[in-house]
């Protein structure tokens, strides 16, 4: 056998050892970039200021309420936190009770009033203002499942709550142009705009992250001009069949004896209480006492009212 016939059978066999060993060995995965666009949606999202995460799964489960800032509020009874196959009470109250556009704030609000709504709307006696507005269908529903425990345990708590405004108010002839996602008006943010005419057009700033319930989003509602003036008048009463709103709600209608808190609360949820009341979809309890209030008035007259409830301090 000639040197280079040896010098490759060597080398052949240094080969063949080699493959052997590597076989034998566990090999560390190749690291490479993750292929995300391969799993279109978001896996696992998160917001400013917590390090906390929830999956896209979890941020549309009615049955659980997602808490991004666990240390800001008491401990969240079940009712509230959720549980299998009951809707938790926090998924659309938020666990800081701020509420969204679609439905309403409840940190600040008297136990017995909460507990009397929702004994209201099992009853009959309370029906969604419009029967294909989803939230308060949804409502509807969880308020006839709910045990009277569970109210009451859901009632104390946001009772316990302190409410913050997070809304500005822009009095104008326009607004800009809009969508609607799930009952919620989204803002055009490509600068279109259209008349406003007599409506309210309030939606978060920020949807993405209204979207991941982000009990801090702030919100802004576009109304009439001299809105704000008007309704300061009409919350005056006049003397005679229309008492004045303090009257019940108390001074800077910070809540009284006889009605709840309702300064700053968004002005979209404070009109659909009140065409409620003026249309007969919110009876039973105390709303006897809001429809001479709402009689007669028109649905200016109920935008300027919401108007400047909202603008008021909580």
């Amino acid at each position: 056998m000639n040197k280079f016939a040896l010098f490759l059978g060597v080398c052949a066999a240094a080969f063949i050892s080699a493959v052997f060993v590597a076989a034998q060995t566990p090999q560390a995965p190749v690291k490479t970039s993750e292929p995300l666009w391969a799993f279109p949606g978001p896996l696992n999202e998160s917001i400013p200021s917590t390090k906390r995460a929830f999956s896209a799964v979890q941020m549309f489960d009615r049955t659980m309420a997602v808490d991004w800032f666990p240390e800001s509020h008491p401990a969240m009874p079940a009712s509230v936190a959720g549980r299998q196959q009951q809707y938790a009470c926090g998924f659309c109250h938020l666990p800081q009770g701020a509420g969204r556009s679609e439905n309403a704030a409840l940190a600040g609000l008297p136990a017995d009033y909460i507990i009397r709504q929702v004994a209201d709307m099992k009853s009959g006696a309370r029906k969604p203002g419009h029967p294909s507005f989803g939230p308060a269908n949804n409502m509807v529903i969880t308020a006839k499942l709910a045990s009277d425990a569970d109210v009451r345990d859901a009632a104390n708590y946001f009772a316990r709550l302190k409410y913050t405004k997070h809304l500005k108010i822009v009095e104008s002839t326009e607004a800009p142009r809009t969508t609607h996602n799930a009952f919620v008006y989204v803002f055009d943010n490509s600068g279109a705009r259209e008349p406003l005419g007599e409506r309210i057009v309030e939606g978060p700033d920020d949807f993405e992250r209204f979207e991941m319930r982000d009990p801090n989003v702030t919100f802004t509602a576009y109304v009439p001009l001299g809105s704000t003036a008007r309704g300061a008048a009409l919350a005056k009463g006049d003397g005679a069949a229309r008492m004045a709103c303090a009257s019940c709600h108390g001074a800077d209608l910070k809540g009284g004896p006889i009605g709840p808190p309702i300064a700053g609360r968004l002005p979209s949820s404070m009109f659909r209480q009140l065409h409620g009341f003026q249309t007969g979809t919110r009876n039973g309890g105390q709303a006897v006492l809001m429809k001479p209030v709402v009689a007669g008035l028109s649905q200016r007259d109920l935008i300027d009212l919401s108007v400047y409830v909202a603008s008021l301090e909580p």
